[in-house]
């Protein structure tokens, strides 16, 4: 896994929020190019290899006016919203595969519900998931420098 997960440290005088991104959107490739990757890697916890990028991550983020714990909290969040996304990625790929699989609906949803989710479907997984990320980091902007936890 690590050897895909190419953007897990920031680079000199990158923006906190873009080292977010950049290291999410890597972290997503690198799980999603393993099937089951995010489902093996669910649950694990930084090992002493790690402790280096982990400490100058945390490092980084509060040089840019997060508290320890908050970049800490920042960091998990965007790792569990990472794997959360990855499960169900490829849970949905793994479903697809299955042939002939029931239809767990006997009702057809509203032309408004069909509509969005073709919608939704046509923009992809991507789409949605940027604008997941996007969000979760704008609300650190709001909470970053907040002194109550």
């Amino acid at each position: 896994l690590a050897e895909r997960h190419t953007r897990s440290l920031p680079e000199e005088n990158e923006d906190w929020r873009v080292f977010l991104k950049e290291n999410a959107l890597s972290f997503r490739t690198a799980l999603l190019s393993y099937r089951d990757g995010a489902r093996i890697h669910a649950g694990t916890r930084p090992t002493e290899p790690n402790f280096g990028t982990a400490e100058t991550q945390i490092r980084f983020l509060c040089a840019e006016g997060f508290c320890p714990k908050r970049a800490v909290w920042a960091l998990r969040a965007v790792s569990h919203y990472v794997v959360g996304s990855v499960l169900e990625q490829q849970a949905s790929d793994a479903d697809e595969r299955v042939p002939d699989r029931p239809d767990v609906s006997e009702q057809a949803p509203s032309s408004f519900l069909h509509d969005l989710f073709h919608e939704l479907e046509t923009d992809g997984m991507d789409a949605a998931f940027n604008f997941g990320l996007d969000s979760l980091i704008a609300g650190f902007e709001r909470l970053r420098s907040s002194t109550t936890d």
